[in-house]
């Protein structure tokens, strides 16, 4: 019984992963028309596949079931009408939101594309840097240093201008970087930012991120704490050993996260998930709740890592 309920969870997350790897890829060669909200509209669809992988029937009907999900969703993406029934209470609850919707704009052909660019040169004081990012959803990278400024940030959106400014104090500096306001627009919603930070500094980084596809390769970067607030969100993540404690935490509706973390760190994951997929490699799930790397005791370099979701899959690697 066990085994076929581990099976019919892994149909279900292959399905769902490959729906949703397919919607960003005919996005991205201008196939379809996909946007992020939509993504985060269909977000209760995870709790429908999920009973349907745990319901007493045979495997064909779960699967049939499933890719009916799949299908559904992708239709669902690719029209750029989507004047449901439900439209009304949809507008009154992002006009209540951070998020402000024009009507007009979301009716109209026309579309304004923005672009950003920021950077700090660098000040050989600063040892410390808190990043603070208030975005709405879109697709964000981090995986090249800078070497002539303390950050340089380069975006592109049709959802709304970007703005920032810095703080500094003594030694240590915040950066606060937002939109002044999204607007979901009829059709595609773009929104692709690429940040690169000095590796000489100590970060902090802190990313509201709503519905996004982020990736971050940290292994040339000082990292001691990443925390990230997104909706539905795509993670991955690689951190590297340059610091002895670095704290991960994650929120999200649901979310697909994978972390590759040096085979030689110790690691201690807590997941108050609803439902949650772990992957973990050679962890062990002690008295208290956390699961706990083989070498927990024995490493220097120690990695916390939190996950809260309504529903998500969690893959730790170790390299």
């Amino acid at each position: 019984m066990e085994k076929n309920i581990m099976e019919n969870r892994n149909i279900f997350w292959g399905v769902l992963l490959v729906t949703i790897g397919a919607l960003f890829i005919l996005d991205n060669m201008d196939i379809l028309n996909f946007s992020f909200s939509a993504l985060f509209d269909l977000w209760p669809l995870l709790l429908v596949g999920w009973g349907i992988s745990i319901l007493p029937t045979k495997p064909i009907y779960k699967t049939i079931a499933s890719l009916a999900i799949a299908v559904f969703a992708l239709s669902y993406a690719a029209t750029s009408d989507k004047s449901f029934w439900w439209e009304n209470n949809i507008w009154e609850k992002l006009e209540n939101a951070d998020i402000h919707v024009n009507r007009d704009d979301y009716q109209s052909d026309e579309e304004t594309f923005y672009t950003f660019k920021f950077d700090e040169d660098m000040d050989t004081t600063i040892t410390e840097v808190k990043l603070v990012m208030d975005v709405a959803a879109g697709k964000f990278r981090i995986d090249e240093p800078e070497l002539d400024h303390l950050i340089s940030f380069d975006a592109y959106s049709n959802i709304g201008p970007y703005n920032s400014n810095m703080v500094t104090n003594g030694n240590q500096a915040e950066i606060f970087i937002s939109m002044d306001g999204a607007t979901i627009k009829k059709g595609t919603n773009r929104n692709r930012a690429t940040i690169k930070l000095n590796p000489d500094v100590n970060w902090d980084l802190n990313f509201d991120i709503g519905a996004a596809d982020f990736r971050g390769d940290f292994r040339e970067f000082k990292i001691s704490n990443i925390d990230i607030d997104g909706g539905a969100s795509s993670v991955r993540i690689k951190i590297g050993d340059l610091l002895k404690q670095i704290t991960v935490k994650i929120d999200a509706a649901a979310a697909s996260i994978k972390l590759d973390i040096p085979r030689s760190a110790a690691c201690r994951v807590k997941s108050d998930s609803f439902l949650v997929d772990l992957d973990l490699e050679n962890f062990t799930k002690g008295e208290d709740g956390y699961y706990i790397s083989d070498n927990y005791n024995e490493s220097e370099q120690i990695i916390e890592i939190e996950i809260n979701a309504a529903i998500s899959q969690l893959e730790i690697n170790r390299y």
